[in-house]
């Protein structure tokens, strides 16, 4: 018993009813493996990492524009027979028969094209993929954080569930205890039935809440499980909580921290100067679009063609004389998003400063929780320690036990709640600033 309450004052969590043996084949499960868990197996977190993926293949198909194409093609035309003129000399008389093809003709080309000049519009458009490759990456990042985010908070519950069920089983003990002794009392003929079926009324309360905890511990397990999407109840066991919430150093000005870390502010910034470089693509049409074009040819009434050779290089120039208002279009709309980007990193300053501020708040308020459940279990304990006393004395009375017990349950639970409280707001307050 000693042993239990050292482990509740010290906001301890640990599985009860798990033997020896079967602890030393599980392993032990940290927040730090937690998320490490939920970030191989969260499905969101795939989700992002394919996003980034995509945009990375529309990086390099925009960078093959620039690129030299090389294709090569073959070809045959059959005729019902080979193509003939007939030859005259100056006189008029005919000479002989001109070949002006093969019946069966073989063709093999081999093709270059390259853009010279685009007035910068390919340029511009691979600046844009490149700025929503960051976007991307900065999108993932989020989903990184809110993964870890959701494991953290899994995992506090899940200690604050097991510590509760651990106050359970403590005052069902001491219940039991207390009725042991009450039996005795009303042999003796101390006290009255009444006094015993009162005690047996807290025994039975004191086993209905084991029940509910363990419930609350099961379903708690299964949270984690579905943020981490690995089984971990039976393979893993949960470590002692610490209650001194040493580790939680908060950075002194956190909405600063708030406002250079937050990747959706990354993930906003590199969109609105993408939509900034498409405005530019599209400018770039109104310039001539300058590219040329070698092939070699090769034709022969036989495969592989090996004769007949042909070389072919051409420059071709275009110029939009009018386009019914197309590229303007592109423009108004790129420049318009653009815009509407900016104002929403506005918007997301003022929801980021919000947030912050929210979890700073909660932070204070669990750390304040936590001084003071405390000091209320210290004097919960030596109020029921002076009942029990004044009991056993016959000096004071079975209800005045009861209560103190209540007591001591509730502020023992108010202090676990508080403790995971504390931490869980710590998380968010992380998260807030996105930070790692």
């Amino acid at each position: 018993m000693a042993y239990a309450l050292l482990l509740l004052v010290l906001g301890a969590s640990w599985p009860f009813g798990t033997n020896i043996a079967a602890a030393e084949q599980t392993q032990k499960l940290t927040v730090q493996k937690a998320v490490e868990l939920a970030k191989t197996g969260n499905p969101s977190l795939l989700a992002a990492e394919s996003r980034v993926r995509q945009e990375q293949g529309r990086l390099v198909q925009a960078q093959s524009s620039r690129l030299p194409r090389v294709t090569l093609s073959l070809g045959f035309q059959g005729l019902n027979e080979a193509l003939t003129y007939h030859a005259y000399d100056k006189g008029g008389t005919p000479i002989g028969i001109v070949p002006a093809g093969y019946e069966k003709t073989y063709q093999a080309a081999l093709t270059l094209k390259q853009v010279l000049y685009s007035g910068g519009t390919i340029t511009s458009r691979i600046q844009a993929e490149e700025f929503l490759v960051l976007a991307r990456q900065a999108e993932r990042d989020r989903v990184a954080q809110r993964v870890e985010n959701g494991a953290q908070a899994g995992y506090y519950g899940l200690q604050r569930a097991i510590a509760r069920e651990a106050v359970a089983l403590e005052a069902l003990n001491l219940a039991e205890e207390h009725l042991e002794q009450v039996k005795i009392f009303h042999r003796t003929g101390v006290v009255a039935k009444n006094e015993v079926l009162r005690v047996q009324v807290a025994v039975s309360t004191a086993q209905l809440n084991v029940i509910e905890a363990r419930s609350h511990v099961q379903v708690a397990w299964k949270q984690l499980e579905r943020v981490t999407g690995h089984s971990l109840e039976g393979n893993y066991i949960v470590a002692a909580g610490d209650s001194e919430l040493t580790d939680l150093v908060v950075d002194e000005d956190p909405l600063s921290r708030a406002l250079a870390m937050r990747p959706e502010l990354k993930a906003l910034a590199a969109s609105e100067k993408a939509a900034r470089k498409m405005v530019q693509a599209a400018k770039g049409q109104y310039l001539p679009q300058v590219g040329l074009t070698v092939e070699g040819r090769l034709y022969d009434d036989t495969f592989f063609p090996s004769q007949n050779e042909e070389l072919l290089v051409g420059i071709r120039v275009e110029l939009p004389l009018m386009d019914s208002g197309q590229i303007h279009g592109q423009i108004v709309e790129h420049s318009a998003l653009a815009e509407e980007l900016l104002y929403g990193i506005e918007d997301m300053k003022r929801e980021i400063a919000l947030d912050v501020s929210k979890t700073k708040v909660s932070l204070d308020s669990a750390l304040q929780k936590v001084l003071v459940a405390g000091d209320g279990v210290v004097q919960a304990e030596e109020d029921y320690r002076m009942a029990l006393k004044r009991y056993q004395a016959n000096v004071g009375t079975n209800i005045d036990v009861l209560d103190a017990r209540l007591a001591l349950i509730d502020t023992r639970n108010a202090k676990i709640d508080a403790i995971a409280e504390a931490r869980t707001a710590y998380a968010d307050l992380i998260y807030a600033m996105g930070d790692r």
